[in-house]
């Protein structure tokens, strides 16, 4: 049979999902199928924000955010030759919460199966403490400005049912029904931010994504269940370090500091002006530095590096809670490529000042290493892929499936989450 013509196949939206990475410096956008259960890439597009963005004085106004959004949406559809018309967002910045909580229940009726409603309810009391906990902590933060924060996503990455770990908890009975619940909130501005991107895309908005728990959901292999891992993402502005402990994703925190912060120190360091830094700083990380000029950036880089690895360290002291961290370690991100950051995380001597059981292993994650998501393209080659990847990641679990035979928690959980919205 031949192929359909160019214009049959480019209308074919409800088989596509676009998934878009807002950058602070860099949109990325993938045009993403699924198929036998993977991730497959068909397209991406890139869009630079910009030089004067680099000033943080200066930020992006939306209608320059949209305009990048929309060219990199264009480039990735002219590559996949599809047009979706569904987009997920992936959300990020010192303004999301995190947090992974979890609540257990006594069932009075432990011989009957668990009701939709029970999960329900449990899961209801999940976010709502989770939601004060987390506005509390943005009070207590010296930049509140007075906002209300809400719930945009929510996943239950884990389920017992008197102390044994199931997959449905609506095809079991027994006594008591423990449940761990990772929420998504951010402020009601960046929220309406996001939805008011995808209106003037003109696509339908399927869900927006924390970006740490995408990252970190693409990344959980099996060995990262069972052992444990941290992941550290170096954007631009902001650096989130995420962490997985005991087979469940724990929580994840972000502090403002990125790879603009390095670029400024550059500047500052030989009275370069900021577009020239950035340039010098990617031409160091790529290793096409040599001599003198790379001694230079060398010695302003690993001064930046040196406070980021202290700023590691007490997240990673906050999120312990005097349990055993992992000793895996990934970084990923752009601000990932600077070598500097990774030596400095490498020679610190962690076993003095938390608890670690062994000195841990600093690796880069690259997309090589990620084979739930297939890239057709060749383009997804760096360890800044690596969060689109993990938005396409979760995009492709959007597509459409034939319809399941009655109802399912995670239906349910779609749901509570609309209802606690409100």
């Amino acid at each position: 049979m031949a192929p359909p013509p160019p214009d049959t196949a480019r209308r074919q939206p409800r088989f596509h999902v676009t998934a878009l990475d807002i950058g602070t410096q860099v949109i990325k956008a993938l045009v993403i199928k699924k198929e036998a259960g993977e991730a497959i890439v068909l397209g991406v597009g890139r869009a630079e924000q910009g030089p004067g963005n680099l000033d943080p004085a200066v930020p992006p106004d939306l209608e320059t955010v949209v305009e990048g959004c929309h060219a990199a949406l264009e480039a990735a559809e002219d590559m996949a030759e599809v047009i979706p018309t569904r987009l997920v967002i992936g959300i990020g910045g010192t303004r999301v919460r995190v947090v992974s909580s979890s609540g257990s229940k006594v069932r009075g009726r432990s011989h009957e199966r668990i009701s939709k409603g029970e999960l329900e309810e449990q899961v209801e009391s999940i976010q709502r403490r989770a939601l004060r906990d987390a506005q509390t902590r943005l009070q207590e933060e010296a930049a509140y400005r007075g906002e209300q924060l809400r719930l945009v996503h929510s996943s239950i990455t884990a389920a017992k049912v008197d102390g044994q770990p199931v997959l449905d908890p609506l095809r079991f009975q027994g006594q008591k029904l423990e449940l761990t619940v990772f929420n998504t909130f951010t402020t009601e501005e960046h929220i309406a931010a996001i939805e008011e991107i995808a209106q003037a895309l003109d696509l339908e908005l399927l869900e927006t994504v924390a970006e740490p728990y995408a990252v970190a959901r693409l990344a959980a292999t099996p060995e990262v269940l069972e052992r444990g891992g941290i992941f550290i993402d170096i954007g631009a502005r902001t650096t989130t370090v995420t962490m997985v402990r005991g087979g469940v994703l724990e929580s994840a925190r972000m502090f403002e500091l990125g790879g603009r912060a390095f670029t400024r120190k550059l500047a500052h360091d030989l009275s370069l002006p900021l577009p020239l830094a950035e340039s010098l700083k990617v031409r160091h990380s790529a290793g096409m530095l040599r001599g003198d000029e790379q001694a230079r950036v060398r010695r302003a880089m690993g001064e930046s590096a040196e406070v980021l690895a202290q700023g590691v360290a007490l997240v990673l002291h906050e999120l312990a809670l005097a349990q055993p961290l992992p000793a895996l370690v990934w970084l990923c991100g752009g601000g990932s490529l600077l070598p500097e950051i990774l030596e400095q995380l490498s020679v610190l001597r962690w076993t003095d000042y938390l608890p670690f059981l062994q000195q841990p292993r600093f690796l880069r994650l690259t997309p090589e290493d990620l084979s739930a998501v297939h890239d057709t393209t060749g383009l997804l080659t760096s360890a800044a892929d690596i969060t689109p990847m993990g938005l396409a990641y979760q995009a492709a679990a959007e597509i459409e499936a034939p319809p399941p035979a009655g109802p399912t928690w995670e239906e349910m959980l779609q749901r509570v989450t609309g209802l606690i919205r409100r």
